[in-house]
């Protein structure tokens, strides 16, 4: 496998998850507000929800723009990038 092969598969990884915890946060947060018992329980509920899927979505975003930078990057900057996904 290729490095940019190896990168792209960390950054599909990567999304994947993204999706799965996004995903995850809309149906915890259906859950809380079947259960809420006021309107401001239930607007506080969906803000935090709105708030923490924007900070997914930005780190997918993010995710993603280093596929595209990988596209366009050198053997040692691929080397970087790859690490960056994977924490190495």
């Amino acid at each position: 496998m290729s490095l940019f092969d190896s990168i792209s598969e960390a950054v599909n990884n990567r999304v994947d998850e993204l999706n799965k915890k996004i995903e995850a946060e809309q149906a915890e947060a259906e859950r809380q507000m079947a259960e809420a018992k006021t309107e401001k329980a239930k607007a506080d509920i969906q803000s935090q929800m709105k708030s923490n899927v924007e900070d997914l979505q930005k780190k997918m975003d993010e995710t993603k723009k280093k596929l595209d930078d990988a596209k366009e990057a050198g053997e040692s900057r691929l080397a970087e990038i790859r690490d960056s996904l994977t924490g190495s």
